[in-house]
């Protein structure tokens, strides 16, 4: 896809602007105390309530998964070549085993991780 000189950047740049509000706000919900008390406390972090926080984290999260989507679409053919290259060795064009059991090994340790994680609970 052909797209103007200035969309990549811009694009990355809002990616980092909305991930840095999504991290700030992460931060936030995680040190914030309960509904209740943060109610009754009147709690607040850099000078917005539990309650802005977490609209300001469910907003720029589906604004994330949206840019996320585009990044993906708009850069598909090079992230195609990348893992081409990674994949086969370039001066003999075989398959590099070793790249493809390291991504397997990441892979299967991510999704083992998260599977373990659910199943025992927080």
């Amino acid at each position: 896809m052909r797209v103007p000189r200035w969309f990549k950047p811009t694009l990355d740049m809002l990616l980092l602007f909305d991930f840095i509000i999504e991290a700030l706000s992460g931060i936030a919900l995680y040190l914030a105390p309960s509904g209740r008390i943060a109610r009754e406390e009147l709690w607040t972090f850099m000078g917005l309530g539990k309650e802005a926080w977490e609209g300001l984290h469910i907003y720029f999260g589906f604004a994330m998964v949206a840019l996320v989507a585009l990044h993906l679409f708009v850069n598909f053919g090079p992230m195609l070549c990348m893992l081409r290259n990674i994949v086969t060795n370039r001066k003999e064009r075989k398959v590099n085993w070793r790249n493809i059991a390291a991504i397997m090994a990441l892979s299967v340790l991510f999704v083992g991780g998260g599977i373990i994680y659910a199943l025992l609970g927080r």
